[in-house]
């Protein structure tokens, strides 16, 4: 099968399946953020506008100027923006130089992760055009297209602020290979982004009385999103959260990242301090699933050494706990028990591939 017809297959088969999760996925029991982007959708611009996602104009802009039903586009822009992702993680993988058999394991993990089918029962956000710009940027800058790039991220600060992060940390990145001149370029492209982003802010906070509110992503000093947050809930509601957030690939990416391209390593290692402040200025459960596209390779690095069964079963279990905790499937059993065995497999698959590698090692040594 041709790369094309693998990428068609793929893309077809995942927006299948996340448009029927989209159909069944309830509607939120909660306050949400969907009056704030259906406001800016119908009237383009809100005066006095005093909430964060005020800011956040590309996706609402875009949808609003499309007939239909509200939540029909909104959970059509979601389906294809993570269907979206998905393809840009399984070109990401291979750009890497990781197997066929590793992207698409990857891309099917970030198509049915938890922030991905958490966005189909709430799809009134930024965040799935977030989870395909991320890769995508990566790719084009893996292939020192840094003007792509650059529109990419000057394009998609208008929706969120996240998609100049890839940048920035390419740009470290290929600091530190000794590719000096490509560094520069991408901090110049990144630095465009982040310019364009601020003028968007000051436009719409001095011409029409935009304001942050209460929103404590703006209390940098005093414990930003992360503080309230936790004084929110109890320690072992944080904790499951956190858990639910990545599931098996807590036990998974770690382990691949030993066994990772140096390249890919260096990459991830560079984006920890960046999660930790994108879990700290914003809701930390759901801004960790911005950095998908670099966990989710990495637990496909351990999984594509197993046999084929239990990988699939370990992503399987994965996706089925998700279709609860992040669809909100009421019809789908606690994911309690998928999330438990999903994460028991991860470890055996662990064991079987130290197991192996250490045998090989062994088997060198004495040929040697």
């Amino acid at each position: 099968m041709s790369a094309f017809a693998r990428i068609a297959a793929l893309s077809l088969s995942v927006m299948a399946a996340l448009a029927v999760i989209a159909w069944r996925s309830p509607a939120p029991d909660r306050v949400t953020d969907r009056s704030v982007y259906e406001a800016t959708a119908s009237r383009i611009i809100v005066p006095d506008c005093s909430d964060l996602h005020c800011f956040r104009v590309l996706v609402a802009w875009t949808l609003g100027a499309l007939p239909g039903d509200s939540i029909v586009k909104w959970k059509t822009y979601s389906v294809i923006a993570n269907t979206a992702a998905a393809v840009a993680v399984f070109t990401l993988a291979l750009a890497w130089r990781l197997s066929s058999r590793a992207a698409v394991m990857a891309a099917v993990i970030s198509a049915f992760g938890f922030g991905a089918l958490y966005t189909l029962h709430d799809p009134f956000t930024s965040d799935p055009l977030m989870y395909a710009l991320g890769p995508l940027v990566v790719v084009l800058l893996l292939h020192e297209r840094v003007a792509a790039a650059a529109i990419v991220g000057v394009a998609g600060v208008m929706a969120k602020e996240f998609v100049a992060a890839p940048l920035f940390m390419f740009s470290a990145a290929s600091w530190l290979e000794g590719r000096r001149a490509l560094a520069l370029r991408v901090l110049a492209a990144a630095n465009l982004a982040l310019i364009v982003w601020l003028l968007l802010q000051l436009t719409l906070i001095l011409r029409f009385n935009y304001g942050y509110g209460e929103n404590p992503s703006t209390h940098l000093l005093t414990g930003g999103y992360l503080i309230p947050w936790l004084a929110q809930q109890s320690p072992r509601a944080a904790l499951s959260a956190l858990i639910n957030e990545f599931g098996a690939l807590w036990v998974l990416a770690p382990a691949g990242l030993l066994i990772a391209p140096v390249a890919v390593r260096r990459f991830a290692m560079l984006a920890l301090p960046v999660a930790a402040v994108f879990a700290y200025v914003q809701q930390p459960d759901r801004a960790l699933w911005n950095f998908h596209f670099l966990v989710t390779p990495l637990a496909a690095l351990i999984l594509e050494r197993v046999p084929v069964v239990l990988a699939w079963s370990t992503i399987g279990l994965f996706a089925f706990a998700n279709l609860r905790v992040g669809a909100q499937l009421t019809g789908v059993p606690a994911a309690r028990f998928a999330l438990a065995v999903s994460g028991m497999l991860a470890m055996v698959s662990i064991a079987v591939v130290w197991r192996g590698h250490r045998g090989a090692t062994l088997e060198s040594a004495a040929q040697a």
